[in-house]
């Protein structure tokens, strides 16, 4: 049976398109669809980017998506290492080393019965001394090996703003002196978490950010995750520290990002101005779906929700504020507020990006602005 990659080499090649052809066609990136054909997994931000990439190429190719992924899943289960002893089976001879107490008991009582108790126990002493230890080095050959612990750092950032990468098993230290909070490091499933004592854990996507409050009345900090999937599993956090209380700030002219994060320096990252209004009224944000993609969204910090939209499918968001907005192919949305298209991004890019509303504190009034964060 061909692997994955083959079969969409295979059915690529059958057809006589070259991968400039697919790449242009399918407004999938180049390095993606070589990962895909060359099952360069890792190359992936998170699963479900590659699930929707994948999809998407098996469709053009005139595959069965659904078959594609399916084979995709059983190729990862049969990543995953078996224990070694469900391979091996128990040791030899140790069923025979379980049972043999058992039989020498029988033996004892039976041969106690005939010869007498005392006489019988006696021997058997004398056979206890004089074997050598055999159990005792079984013992001790089984016994577990010391593994060496994965070098860890302890990173305290340098207000007022910090950025740069950080792996699994490191210690984040915010703030100073007494007034200090920290958080290990830990990631799976596309996940990165900062876990503190006494606290629920922060989880961080691609793009999301949160707010962690100072303690005894210092500034609080602004954490947001900018590059995710590095070697080792971990990623790139901004950290900045902002107003004792960010409610304050809620409606700030900020420093919007206009720079690339890590790793995307050719990606044009423009802050568009949407609307404008002298309160920041509740607006509707509709999305047509032109194409496959995975979608993500989160409307005034309520509970994030994501699904898989396909070609003709709609949305519709009412929000008041915030809304962010996570897309695998971002050319497949075609989004609109108040009759304006929004710039999500270009087909078969990953995306993210934050609508909210800024103060214009040189008219008074507010601007409804997208802000690119990848």
């Amino acid at each position: 049976m061909k692997s994955l990659g083959d079969t969409l080499r295979s059915a690529r090649e059958e057809r006589g398109i070259s991968m400039d052809q697919a790449v242009h066609e399918t407004n999938i990136s180049r390095n993606y669809l070589e990962a895909l054909e060359g099952e360069l997994f890792d190359e992936f931000p998170a699963e479900a980017y590659l699930v929707g990439f994948l999809k998407n190429y098996a469709d053009f190719l005139g595959l069965d998506a659904d078959k594609m992924v399916g084979q995709f899943k059983n190729y990862k289960l049969s990543e995953e290492p078996t224990p070694i002893a469900e391979l091996v089976g128990p040791p030899k001879g140790a069923a025979v080393k379980k049972a043999l107490p058992w039989v020498l008991l029988v033996v004892a009582l039976g041969t106690g019965a005939v010869f007498g108790f005392p006489r019988v126990m006696d021997a058997v002493s004398q056979w206890r001394a004089q074997r050598p230890q055999v159990e005792d080095q079984d013992v001790e050959a089984d016994a577990p090996t010391e593994v060496e612990e994965p070098t860890t750092r302890v990173i305290q950032p340098v207000p007022p703003s910090w950025e740069g990468e950080v792996q699994p098993g490191d210690t984040l230290i915010l703030g100073e002196g007494e007034n200090t909070i920290s958080f290990l490091v830990s990631a799976g499933d596309g996940v990165l978490r900062l876990t503190a004592p006494d606290t629920e854990p922060l989880r961080f996507l691609l793009g999301e950010s949160a707010i962690v409050p100072g303690i005894a009345g210092a500034p609080a900090w602004s954490l947001m995750l900018k590059d995710f999937g590095l070697p080792g599993g971990g990623g790139v956090l901004e950290v900045k520290v902002v107003g004792a209380d960010p409610a304050e700030q809620e409606f700030s002219a900020e420093n919007l990002p206009t720079s690339a994060p890590s790793g995307e320096v050719q990606r044009k990252r423009e802050v568009q101005r949407v609307l404008n209004a002298s309160t920041p009224d509740r607006y509707t944000l509709d999305v047509a779906f032109r194409d496959y993609c995975l979608f993500r969204y989160q409307v005034d910090g309520q509970e994030p929700r994501e699904a898989y939209y396909g070609a003709g499918e709609n949305l519709r968001l009412e929000a008041n504020r915030l809304v962010t907005i996570w897309v695998s192919n971002a050319g497949s949305a075609y989004a609109k507020v108040g009759g304006k298209e929004l710039n999500l991004g270009q087909r078969g890019e990953v995306s993210v990006r934050r609508l909210r509303w800024i103060l214009d504190e040189a008219t008074g009034s507010y601007d409804l602005t997208l802000i690119p964060l990848y």
